[in-house]
């Protein structure tokens, strides 16, 4: 099971990457739909156990974390931001979470669960591994105005580079 912390981190760090945005709208839309979908776990638990819905869709990666989940939170998340920051924000958790057990993604139609089994503590070492350098570069480059540059193309053919 990825943490929460995680599933932000990631969603962060992918809007730093392909947004880099001054506005702060993308970020927190990436950052509540990189949780949302883990609201099962405290909107469909206290229904299961008085008995109001059963069975593995209501379970905890089963509806939620569907493509039919994703469709509806970023459909409602797109009222207060980008768009694309939610998919990437909601688009990261069920990758991560597709690698650490796997989950229901064709769901309510369909409830095989799909995907691996890593570790936890190597999937959550790994990727805040990889998203607090990026966030924190990404911070750098806001500060500093930095902005990504294409290299020239050269002035002449590179085959009479070695001529």
């Amino acid at each position: 099971m990825v943490a929460t912390g995680v599933h932000i981190l990631v969603g962060l760090a992918l809007v730093m990457l392909m947004g880099r945005s001054r506005r702060p709208e993308p970020y927190l839309i990436a950052a509540l739909a990189a949780t949302v979908p883990d609201s099962d776990t405290f909107v469909f638990q206290p229904l299961i156990e008085l008995g109001y819905v059963a069975g593995a869709l209501w379970s905890h990666r089963g509806l939620t974390h569907s493509l039919l989940g994703g469709i509806i939170v970023i459909a409602l998340l797109s009222y207060f931001g980008p768009r694309w920051a939610a998919a990437m924000g909601f688009g990261s958790h069920l990758v991560l979470d597709a690698f650490s057990g796997g989950i229901q993604l064709f769901a309510p139609v369909d409830q095989t669960l799909y995907g691996l089994s890593v570790g936890w503590l190597l999937l959550n070492s790994l990727t805040s591994a990889v998203a607090v350098p990026m966030i924190l570069g990404g911070l750098l480059a806001l500060k500093h105005d930095v902005k990504y540059r294409l290299p020239q193309a050269p002035s002449k053919p590179v085959r009479e580079w070695f001529r």
